[in-house]
């Protein structure tokens, strides 16, 4: 860890100065602060565990502070083809979330497009939300540990929470981040994500994302 080169520090150091809430533009706009840990691995030849768990710093208006827990497992059935499914807890000001999900993933060379179905469990909603998520990545090997990424999402809403809620695009997101292959394993990474929120006639709202990452694969 002592031996991190000081271009990762001095980009971290960056990216959480930028986390600074108040400085927001204005209500359409909001800064805030993920911190991920990964931790992830083979059970067998086809099969991989996934937990992830996070801390989300964000203005009260945006909901307060999040924290979320995730599995994932994925089976390989092909080459560069995995199918899997899971099941996260969101929680935030006492409210929680439950959301299952299901997805297939296609990885072609550097190219990464995933496919994931979501059911969301709200308190106090009308009935299941279902979403769903169309990414795709593109990683790039920087030489050294190193490498740098870069991807979008759209998230669209198939069935809203509340009755008579429809189907509408909820989000696009687009990220750009590095990471850091300290030993076989331990990463450290950072990352940037613009995400935007349409609102039919009114202007769309934005919010900017800068993460850590730390993965640790047993």
């Amino acid at each position: 860890m002592t031996r991190m080169p000081m271009r990762f520090a001095t980009l971290l150091a960056a990216m959480l100065a930028a986390w600074q809430p108040s400085k927001a533009k204005a209500a359409d706009e909001d800064v805030q602060l993920w911190q991920f840990v990964n931790l992830t691995g083979d059970l067998d030849d086809d099969t991989r565990l996934t937990i992830d768990a996070t801390q989300r710093w964000r203005e009260e208006a945006r909901g307060g502070e999040q924290q979320t827990l995730r599995i994932t497992v994925e089976q390989t059935v092909a080459k560069g083809v995995r199918t899997g499914g899971g099941a996260a807890v969101f929680d935030a000001g006492g409210l929680t979330e439950l959301r299952p999900h299901q997805q297939i993933i296609f990885v072609q060379g550097r190219f990464e497009a995933r496919t994931r179905f979501e059911q969301r469990f709200f308190d106090d909603a009308d009935r299941v939300e279902l979403r769903l998520r169309q990414r795709l990545t593109y990683n790039q090997p920087l030489g050294d540990g190193w490498r740098a990424s870069v991807g979008g999402e759209w998230l669209g809403l198939l069935q809203g929470r509340n009755t008579g809620q429809g189907a509408s695009t909820e989000q696009w997101r687009a990220q750009a981040g590095v990471a850091y292959k300290i030993n076989d394993k331990l990463e450290v990474g950072a990352n940037y994500w613009l995400l935007m929120f349409p609102r039919g006639d009114q202007p769309a709202r934005y919010t900017h994302v800068p993460q850590t990452v730390l993965t640790y694969r047993f």
